[in-house]
């Protein structure tokens, strides 16, 4: 067991050496899948946004809209306009 994690240990600081020597000229920034990927999350959040904002929307003229016409129910169940 001592052996196996000097070898990974070993194996972890070989290839990080190779990784500090890289010149860092590469990379072409990103791709086609990445803007794929990125409108595709922008996507999902505009189609859960919408319906939040017409929910957020309707409780905002129930809370602060005019009230109709509500019933009050007596004590025998019969409604009761006031």
């Amino acid at each position: 067991m001592k052996n196996t994690f000097r070898i990974i240990t070993l194996i972890a600081i070989l290839h990080a050496s190779t990784v500090f020597a890289a010149s860092g000229v590469g990379g072409g920034g990103i791709g086609l899948i990445g803007w794929i990927f990125i409108a595709f999350i922008a996507v999902i959040i505009t189609f859960q946004l919408i319906p939040s904002l017409v929910v957020f929307g309707s409780m905002l003229v129930s809370i602060f809209g005019k009230a109709g016409k509500h019933e009050r129910v007596t004590n025998h169940g019969e409604p009761h306009n006031s």
